[in-house]
């Protein structure tokens, strides 16, 4: 179950004249709203491909979906609390026909403990976006918004720590070198402009380009965007030393900050 409840949240608190005219922060929530509330697909796929892990699939049915469906659909009262226009159920409906095709079984790793580290990565990402967020609503003067963004970024960081205690319980059993790590974990690098972003953004922007929304999030992350904690975050599956991971954190932070994550 759910730590929190988004239907005891404040939204009819929310300065909705003053952010209203604020097309970035309508497209990023949107965008996010679409694909939290998604997160039944995944569970079905990864519910399926840890079958024989009774305690794991459990966990994924009764906590991880729930708390992913729910960051969605706080995220969907948000936008329509402020663009109260918006075809919300509309422009999902052109997301979820493009996107769940590409949701298959056979899409994921080729073994349990490299889809559990594919899974940190993921989680890595979704819990230092919402920490930015968090920051950039604090600017806004937007407590609601700020406050949804926390709550979703701790049960964030609570599912990767899941994730990492089965890639731990499962890189033992299939004796997963810190080479093959780093291999992973560079191919999860390189796909950080996730093809689930784009559909969503042209889902709710027909006729507008995604490189110039692209563009806008990149200088979003520059100043809001928690580096030190994605790159501790990313190299926690190599299990190296503080004084090493501190090290490679700042030689790493550089790299994060041309790629704009």
């Amino acid at each position: 179950m759910p730590k929190w409840d988004y239907k005891k949240i404040d939204y009819e608190s929310i300065d909705a004249k003053g952010l209203k005219d604020n097309k970035f922060l309508f497209d990023i929530v949107s965008t996010a709203s679409f694909i939290e509330i998604t997160s039944n697909v995944y569970e079905k796929n990864l519910a399926e491909f840890y079958k024989e892990d009774e305690e794991l699939t459990k966990w994924l049915r009764n906590t991880w979906e729930p708390e992913e469906i729910q960051h969605g659909k706080s995220l969907r009262k948000y936008i329509k609390t402020i663009w109260k226009d918006f075809d919300w159920d509309k422009a999902y409906e052109n997301f979820k026909k493009e996107y769940v095709p590409l949701c298959k079984l056979e899409y994921l790793q080729e073994s349990e403990a490299r889809e559990m580290l594919a899974r940190m990565v993921v989680e890595t990402g979704t819990s230092t976006f919402y920490k930015a967020l968090s920051k950039y609503a604090k600017d806004l003067n937007d407590p609601i918004l700020e406050q949804l963004s926390i709550n979703i970024s701790k049960d964030e960081i609570y599912h990767f720590e899941i994730f990492e205690e089965a890639f731990k319980k499962y890189s033992k059993k299939e004796n997963i070198s810190k080479a093959d790590i780093i291999k992973i974990l560079y191919a999860r690098l390189k796909e950080a402009n996730s093809e689930d972003v784009k559909i969503a953004f042209n889902s709710i922007n027909p006729d507008e380009k995604y490189e110039e929304f692209n563009k806008t999030v990149k200088k979003f992350a520059k100043k809001y965007y928690p580096y030190n904690m994605a790159i501790k975050m990313f190299i926690r599956p190599l299990a190296l030393n503080r004084f090493v991971e501190n090290a490679t954190a700042a030689s790493l932070q550089p790299a994060f900050k041309i790629l704009g994550i």
